[in-house]
């Protein structure tokens, strides 16, 4: 099983090397407090970059709770706050003429989710499936769009707010073994208003630094296929590190 995992992190980047535009980093810090045997209260605080490094494409910080519900099945619920880099656009007419102008603005999006895990161990083999539901809201954004056919050049107006509402689907497997590594492997899926609307694959391992912490090092692949505020093709190195107390 490990040796499956170790190719699979190999040759998973480099299959899908050609279709990448773009890479980036996700780094956040977690913490994760135990309120009773069933309940545990937890907060995250994210950065991620793109654009090959040159931008910081957002920032985060979230609160969640999980309820146990069985010992195979965890209830959660939980806000994130986001504040999005979005970068210069342009649209033009069939006659090649310059249309609508979007300006580089960094824009705030305020994220709702709940969501049901199971998961099974198989000896040493964990499988685990998430469904969610997400709903994102990103309010309207003043004076960020120009439209040069409007009769005074250079008219401005606004970037209107959006609701999302999306589902994902999430399955992992994960090894579980005595030392520091635990290697894992995930498929997620996003269907929302427009149908099927995101991929994401990530290969990696957690490493049990102690009984209450961890570190993440992960390979992220995204692919959109629908309209979505994230919507670049990606590679991206994800690392996270965890406290529980």
């Amino acid at each position: 099983m490990k040796k499956i995992f170790v190719m699979l992190m190999i040759l998973l980047p480099i299959g899908v090397q050609a279709q990448s535009e773009e890479f980036g980093t996700w780094t956040s810090i977690s913490l994760d407090k135990k309120l009773s045997k069933k309940l545990t209260l937890g907060t995250e605080l994210e950065l991620r970059t793109g654009n090959n490094l040159k931008n910081i494409d957002r920032w985060s910080i979230g609160l969640g709770v999980d309820y146990r519900l069985a010992k195979w099945l965890k209830a959660s619920a939980g806000y994130t706050y986001l504040y999005d880099y979005h970068p210069e656009a342009y649209s033009y007419q069939d006659d090649g003429d310059l249309n609508k102008r979007t300006m580089t603005y960094f824009g705030s999006r305020h994220r709702l989710y709940a969501s049901l895990t199971a998961s099974k161990d198989f000896g040493r083999l964990n499988i685990s499936l998430r469904e969610r539901w997400q709903y994102t809201y990103r309010p309207e954004q003043a004076d960020k769009r120009m439209d040069y056919q409007h009769a005074d050049l250079g008219y401005s107006y606004a970037v209107k707010g959006k609701a999302t509402n999306v589902w994902r689907n999430k399955l992992q497997l994960k090894y579980k073994t005595d030392g520091l590594l635990q290697p894992y492997l995930y498929g997620e899926t996003y269907v929302g208003g427009s149908g099927f609307e995101k991929l994401r694959l990530s290969l990696g391992t957690e490493l049990k630094l102690s009984k209450k912490s961890s570190l993440n090092v992960g390979y992220v692949y995204q692919r959109p296929y629908g309209d979505d505020d994230d919507n670049a093709t990606r590679h991206t190195l994800n690392i996270g590190y965890k406290l529980k107390f």
